[in-house]
């Protein structure tokens, strides 16, 4: 699985959120098949089906949000939630954030 995760998601207006997901799934290049939210990181994970084109994907995500310097997008491949409530986001087996979830 590959994930686009976007930090600071939640700190944009509602009218903005519902506008990014309009225009999220109204590609044909990558289907959206699952989203998450992460409230200590003010994030949105969203995961792309298989035969998505995940470049395609996150070149139009960072240009929809071109205009809000404090949104961050990358990508990940695995996601694991470790006994201490760390969610532990990796890419290329190398960990790329942690997040301490409640």
């Amino acid at each position: 699985m590959r994930f686009i995760y976007i930090k600071n998601y939640l700190n944009i207006s509602r009218e903005k959120k519902f506008e990014f997901i309009k225009f999220i799934y109204s590609f044909e290049e990558f289907n959206l098949i699952n989203q998450k939210i992460v409230l200590n990181d003010n994030a949105l994970i969203i995961e792309l089906s298989k035969d998505s084109s995940f470049d395609i994907a996150k070149t139009l995500i960072d240009k929809f949000f071109q205009d809000y310097d404090y949104i961050e997008t990358f990508f990940i491949d695995s996601l694991a939630i470790e006994e201490d409530n760390t969610l532990i986001l990796k890419r290329d087996d190398e960990v790329v954030r942690s997040v301490y979830i409640k």
